[in-house]
């Protein structure tokens, strides 16, 4: 239970400065988040990745997976720019 709780903590500090203020990541656009600076669009991968993760309340974390799908989405996002990540990963479910 409290290596969950240290790699809870860890995501959180990582996503803390991603966006000013509290922002609705269902409606985040692939642009916004390839303008985003510095490592911030990692954190949006790991906030999405753990949201997923926790809605079909699976705890365990596959790196080289996880890696495989945000370069995935990368690519969608890249050809979709206007597209919302979340549209984005729907996408890339269904294929």
């Amino acid at each position: 239970m409290k290596r969950y709780f240290l790699i809870a903590l860890a995501i959180i500090g990582l996503s803390g400065g991603v966006v000013a203020g509290e922002r609705d990541m269902s409606k985040l656009t692939c642009k916004e988040v390839a303008d985003m600076p510095g490592a911030k669009p990692m954190a949006v991968v790991m906030w999405v990745n753990g949201y997923i993760h926790g809605m079909a309340r699976n705890p365990m974390l596959d790196g080289d997976k996880a890696h495989a799908n945000a370069e995935k989405v990368a690519d969608y996002c890249k050809k979709n720019p206007d597209a919302t990540v979340a549209s984005a990963i729907e996408a890339l479910s269904k294929s």
